[in-house]
């Protein structure tokens, strides 16, 4: 510690200065390394003492000394070698630690180096697993068994009687087949449409004259009217989509065929028009005696029509003459 009056040092347990000769009693420095406190009153412990000097306190409990257990173990320090001198010494060396993993060329073992490689029988495992998935997986590609899997051609069978012939076709004109198909030309469909033209022709005539006859007497019923005017209905419906098939035929050598065909689906047409008309008043009305007059006179405008497409229909072949005014 230092002086408080000329500043020089002073060994800590002296209780005057040396120099000065000045009393250090109340400047002693007191080693609170270790110190405590007691817990009581609060007073300072010097280290070492587990009772409060001033009040008599416990301060800290004297633990047992820990029990050590003594093992018999082997010096590896002293190995016996010779030091840089000669003389047997420690060398700081560590004893051999022997692996429990045989080496490679142990003889003593059965192991040998083919015995890593792969079995035999992994190898022919896996062989087989590949050609199960490889053949498996080109037959589901190919079908074998089912030619007409991978085929991209149209052959669902479709309902055609809405479009001017009857029945299903099973595959679409002129499309390839296993046997090979003949291609249809547009002559021989606009003759085909010509046909067809005449077989409406004779279908919208029954009908005109079944409304004359049945259609207005007092013994048909609403539903038999009903179902009457449905079937004129479909018969106008063949006639117009007859009239988009054969434009779509014109091919620019046969305009005049096509345009001949035209007019008379035209006429036609125009009499289921006025046909399907005087049988909806035929379903509509409540009393059919008394409306027949005005039903059947509905028709009187059609005659136009019949006629021109009789007078016209042979003529209008797709080999024969060209329209007439």
């Amino acid at each position: 510690m230092i002086c408080p009056s000329c500043g020089r040092r002073v060994p800590d347990e002296a209780i005057t200065c040396p120099s000065c000769h000045a009393s250090l009693d109340v400047t002693r420095k007191l080693s609170l390394t270790g110190a405590t406190w007691c817990p009581a009153c609060g007073a300072l412990v010097a280290p070492g003492v587990s009772e409060c000097p001033k009040c008599g306190t416990t301060v800290r409990e004297q633990r047992p000394e820990r029990r050590r257990r003594e093992i018999d173990l082997p010096d590896i320090g002293n190995t016996g070698m010779m030091d840089a001198l000669g003389a047997p010494g420690e060398t700081g060396a560590m004893t051999r630690i022997e692996s429990a993993i045989p080496p490679e060329d142990d003889a003593a073992l059965g192991t040998r180096r083919v015995d890593r490689l792969p079995r035999t029988r992994a190898i022919v495992l896996a062989a087989l697993l590949a050609v199960v998935v490889v053949g498996g997986a080109a037959l589901l590609i190919t079908h074998p068994w089912n030619p007409e899997a991978t085929r991209i051609s149209a052959t669902t069978p479709a309902d055609t009687s809405m479009q001017g012939f009857p029945g299903f076709l099973e595959s679409l004109t002129g499309q390839d087949s296993a046997g090979g198909g003949e291609v249809t030309s547009a002559a021989e469909l606009l003759s085909q449409e010509h046909e067809r033209l005449g077989e409406l022709a004779e279908s919208v005539g029954e009908s005109e004259e079944l409304l004359k006859s049945d259609g207005v007497s007092a013994e048909s019923t609403d539903e038999q009217r009903a179902e009457w005017l449905d079937e004129a209905e479909e018969v106008s419906i063949e006639v117009s989509n007859l009239i988009s098939e054969v434009s779509s035929l014109d091919d620019g050598t046969n305009t005049e065929a096509v345009d001949s065909l035209v007019t008379l689906g035209s006429w036609l047409r125009n009499r289921c028009d006025i046909l399907t008309s005087a049988w909806e008043l035929a379903a509509a009305s409540d009393d059919i005696e008394s409306d027949a007059a005005a039903i059947v006179s509905e028709l009187s405008s059609s005659r136009d029509y019949a006629r021109r497409f009789e007078q016209q229909y042979d003529l209008w072949t797709p080999e024969g003459s060209q329209p007439q005014d």
